[in-house]
């Protein structure tokens, strides 16, 4: 064995390419090599170059995964083309002329008015008009419907059906106009649908509906914003009105809250309408109840209940000015009821019986008796008197006038007020006044005037009946003429010296600086 220093064998030329000549296989020489001589002279091994396999698995399938991705391609833009060739049909059709009037006829049918339908256009989504007017027969309870850019959420199935169907209906603005029905006249403009209706939607909602009842208008409700939901769990359809002003004749202005009504058959329910003082956010009324519009002559009837209501918000503000306070009403059979016929003349009569809200007073004043009790007693009180002591009384509205009866008010033991306070339309004040003084205070007055005028003690009070009059602006009483009647029930002998020289009303109601 050579040494690991030794040098390699060296080898000509000649011996090389003998070597390559004589090379077996098994050392690992091509097997296909072919020694050939360049024109150089020169010769060298040509190796022929290996041909790649023509079968090639993954590569046949990575093809085939490929061409199934193309035709799928196609496919779908050819499914695509045509979906698109259909909607646009569609479309086109649906906002045709003959497409128009078939939903005309289809609303006709759904509603039983009359139907008036402008600048109508329809997309994949949604259909659009500028307006659409509906007009009810005389004997019908509605009288027309104005919707203005109504846009309705539709289903694709609405194209190309018999029925126009989707989620819900919309419009920004709409006038109902609500009538007198004419007694055995026709309800319905078209004949009413066999089956479902051809027009369905979940949901039918305006913005802002301004509601107008009667000719001349016996009440209005103004920007309320309104959903009507068909056919609810209980089969019936519902209405629900939020916010807007509501005026009726003869009443002072209303701000509705909120409104929850139902429609059963002829009849509808009053679930509950809750107004406020547009001036005041505590007090509210409420109405519960079922009306019958197509019983003109039967009188409809509504509960009433009050809620730390400022007693102006029902009396009005002139009669408010006199006596004022929150009140709520209290539980009665006899009272608590607003009743109307739903006619021309609805002969809406309230009466509901109250009492002062907890930790609330009522005050009454402007009274010319109270600024003479002031000074006949001199006790500022009297000129303002509170009453806190389950003071209570009816309301009571019909044809424009205004009653607070069966007045019972107690205050601090000093004074009693008992009668009732009525107001014209005309603002002219009447009526009838119990006034109790605590005997007391008329005994410790040494006033024989005042002896002279009241009677006998009764509960505690001495009572006088005085007659209100004047107007709700300037109240008067016939306190002065009994005042001064009293001065011929007394001898002036009888009287004390430092007595002798009794005040005259005008300087008793004369006002101290």
């Amino acid at each position: 064995m050579a040494s690991p220093s030794s040098e390699p064998e060296k080898y000509s030329i000649d011996e090389m390419m003998e070597r390559l000549r004589n090379r077996p296989t098994s050392e690992g020489g091509p097997l296909d090599g072919e020694l050939v001589t360049r024109s150089d002279g020169s010769q060298a091994i040509k190796v022929r170059r290996r041909k790649r396999r023509s079968h090639q698995p993954h590569k046949e399938q990575q093809l085939a995964e490929k061409k199934s991705r193309m035709l799928q391609m196609t496919a779908v833009l050819v499914l695509l083309f045509v979906f698109l060739l259909l909607a646009g049909v569609a479309i086109i059709y649906a906002n045709s002329a003959p497409f128009r009037e078939g939903l005309i006829g289809r609303i006709a049918t759904s509603s039983g008015a009359n139907v008036e339908l402008n600048q109508f256009r329809m997309n994949p989504t949604a259909a659009n008009a500028n307006r659409v007017i509906l007009t009810w027969p005389e004997g019908n309870a509605l009288g027309s419907l104005d919707l203005r850019m109504v846009r309705a959420q539709v289903f694709p199935s609405s194209f190309l059906g018999k029925a126009f169907t989707g989620e819900e209906i919309t419009a920004g603005t709409g006038i109902l106009t609500l009538a007198t029905p004419t007694p055995g006249g026709d309800l319905r403009a078209t004949p009413e649908a066999d089956g479902e209706l051809p027009v369905r939607f979940k949901r039918y909602a305006v913005s802002g509906l301004d509601v107008v009842i009667g000719e001349p208008k016996i009440l209005r409700l103004d920007h309320t914003e309104a959903s009507l939901y068909p056919n609810k769990v209980n089969g019936r359809t519902q209405m629900l009105l939020n916010r807007g002003d509501l005026s009726i004749t003869g009443m002072p202005r209303f701000r509705l809250d909120r409104a929850h009504i139902e429609f059963r058959g002829t009849e509808t329910d009053i679930v509950g309408l809750r107004v406020r003082n547009p001036d005041d956010s505590r007090g509210i009324i409420e109405f519960s109840g079922t009306v019958s519009p197509y019983e003109a002559e039967s009188a409809s009837t509504l509960v009433v209940r009050l809620e730390s209501l400022l007693l102006s918000s029902i009396a009005g503000p002139d009669l408010g000015h006199i006596i004022s306070g929150r009140v709520d009403s209290l539980a009665s059979a006899e009272s608590n009821f607003l009743t109307f016929r739903p006619q021309a003349e609805p002969d809406a009569a309230l009466a509901v019986e109250f009492r002062n809200a907890p930790t609330e007073t009522i005050t009454l004043q402007a009274f010319p008796f109270l600024q003479a009790l002031h000074h006949l007693l001199d006790d500022p009180w009297f000129e303002a008197p509170k009453f806190d002591d389950g003071a209570k009384g009816v309301i009571r509205r019909a044809n424009g006038s205004v009653t607070l009866g069966d007045l019972d008010f107690v205050g601090k033991g000093r004074l009693a007020v008992r009668g009732s306070l009525s107001m014209t339309p005309n603002r002219a004040l009447s009526g009838e006044l119990r006034i109790g003084v605590a005997d007391a205070m008329i005994r410790s007055a040494r006033n024989p005037r005042l002896e002279a005028m009241f009677g006998g003690e009764s509960e505690g009070f001495r009572w006088i009946t005085l007659k209100p009059s004047g107007s709700a602006s300037a109240p008067s009483d016939n306190f002065r003429t009994m005042y001064e009647a009293g001065q011929q029930t007394f001898d002036p002998a009888d009287v004390p010296p430092d007595e002798a020289a009794l005040p005259s009303f005008e300087d008793l109601t004369k006002p101290r600086r």
